[in-house]
C-alpha cells in the first residue's frame, strides 16, 4: 500500500509540473473598449434557481451576491446577551434585523448574504464594452488578467466562463506569448490583437454557460 500510494503521488506530482495555466496581459478585447458601467436597460437583479449566487447591476457596478451558511450553540445563545431565538428567526447577528435560522442537534443554522463588488469602487477588475448587450469582465489576478462574458438578452443575463482543455492548442496561433516557468507549472500570458481574440471565441474560449433570470424586486 506504501508503494502504491507513493506512486499515486509522483503521477500526481508529474501532472502538476506539466500543467500549463494562460492568463492575458491585458483587458480583453482590447482596452480601447473600456468602459465604467452596463448600459441602464440592463439594470436589475438576477438569479438562477440552479445556483447559490445571483447578480446586481447598478449605476454603481456589477455586484456577486451569495449565501453563506453559519452557525451558533444553544450554549452560546443561552449564556450571550447579544443573540435571542423567536420564532424560527435568531436576532443579534445582524444589526436592527433578523435571519430565519434552523435548529440541528445543539446549534442553530442560518445563511447570512455577502454582496462582493465585480465591477466599481476600488475593484482592480476592469469592464470592456463588446457590444451593446455584451460584456468583459477581466478579473485581475497577480498583474494579469483572466476574462468572463456577460451577455445581456430580455430579462436574462447570460455567463459565459473561460475555460480550457488541460492540452488545448487554440492558444496556439497568438504571435505575442510570454512564458514563465514557475515550481508547479508554466504560467503563460497572452497577449492577443483584436482579430486573433475573435479567432479564440470563435475556438470556444468560452464553453461554460450560466443563465440567470430577471426578477422584480
Amino acid at each position: 500500500m506504501k508503494i502504491v500510494g507513493l506512486i499515486a503521488s509522483l503521477l500526481m506530482s508529474l501532472f502538476s509540473i506539466g500543467q500549463k495555466s494562460y492568463y492575458f496581459s491585458d483587458p480583453l478585447p482590447s482596452s480601447d473598449k473600456s468602459t465604467m458601467a452596463i448600459d441602464s436597460k440592463w439594470f436589475g437583479h438576477y438569479e438562477s434557481k440552479a445556483e447559490g449566487r445571483s447578480y446586481e447591476v447598478t449605476m454603481e457596478g456589477i455586484y456577486v451576491i451569495s449565501t453563506s451558511i453559519s452557525s451558533i450553540s444553544r450554549e452560546a445563545i443561552r449564556e450571550s446577551t447579544l443573540y435571542d431565538v423567536r420564532d424560527n428567526f435568531i436576532f443579534g447577528v445582524i444589526a436592527n434585523d433578523s435571519l430565519p435560522c434552523v435548529l440541528e442537534g445543539e446549534r442553530y443554522y442560518f445563511g447570512i448574504k455577502n454582496k462582493d463588488v465585480l465591477i466599481g469602487n476600488d475593484s482592480k477588475n476592469q469592464l470592456t464594452r463588446v457590444s451593446s448587450n455584451e460584456y468583459i469582465v477581466n478579473f485581475y489576478e497577480n498583474g494579469y488578467y483572466l476574462p468572463e462574458l456577460l451577455v445581456f438578452e430580455r430579462n436574462k443575463l447570460i455567463i459565459k466562463d473561460f475555460d480550457y482543455d488541460f492540452e488545448t492548442k487554440i492558444f496556439d496561433g497568438i504571435e505575442s506569448i510570454k512564458r514563465i516557468p514557475t515550481e508547479y507549472h508554466e504560467l503563460i500570458v497572452l497577449s492577443p490583437n483584436e482579430s486573433e481574440y475573435n479567432e479564440l471565441v470563435n475556438n470556444g474560449i468560452y464553453p461554460d454557460v450560466v443563465e440567470f433570470k430577471k426578477i422584480k424586486k
